[in-house]
């Protein structure tokens, strides 16, 4: 609860609207990747609003890969490989962040992987080192330059305080997702 003002976006509500995006594309067989959930509440909302929408449409998640430590190229790449080794039909891959997408995607396109029509991947964040990859990795735009934006408002007495603001992330589809 905050102590005066909290400023953010809804993590599931991102979750929610990534799934949904996966679904319309015709993905079915998703795997996440990303951080041990239990000690990140933010991932675990985004996973957690996903599975809400793959629930509703009768499907569940086909597998999961999950890391402690930092957030690397690296590791993104060590966890596709792996996923993949487990559960070789995924359709798709949702990261809970882009650095280790980034890594996934560099992965399978070293293995001559089509993406995004024989797999597809998704990060979140929305960071500027997307744009420096061959295909650019769709992600889920967590605003935070917005965020902090207007979070500085209020504590320049700029904008009211006492106050929840909601943010809408935006997804940002790029090249890894059909259609």
């Amino acid at each position: 609860m905050p102590v005066d003002s909290a400023v953010g976006i809804s993590h599931g509500r991102a979750g929610r609207q990534m799934a949904e995006a996966i679904l319309a594309a015709g993905y079915r067989r998703i795997g996440f990747l990303g951080t041990m959930m239990p000690h990140d509440h933010r991932a675990r909302k985004r996973f957690a609003g996903a599975a809400e929408v793959l629930a509703e449409a009768g499907l569940a998640s086909c597998g999961q890969e999950s890391y402690s430590g930092s957030s690397a190229l690296l590791k993104g790449r060590e966890m596709t490989q792996a996923i993949l080794a487990r559960v070789p039909d995924l359709d798709f891959l949702y990261y809970s962040n882009d650095m280790i997408g980034a890594g996934g995607l560099l992965w399978c396109l070293g293995q001559g992987m089509a993406v995004p029509d024989g797999l597809g991947l998704a990060g979140f964040n929305g960071l500027e080192l997307l744009d420096g990859l061959p295909v650019r990795l769709a992600t889920m735009d967590a605003c935070r330059r917005e965020i902090g934006r207007v979070a500085a408002d209020i504590v320049a007495g700029r904008r009211a305080g006492g106050t929840t603001v909601e943010i809408l992330p935006i997804l940002q589809r790029g090249e890894t997702i059909r259609g």
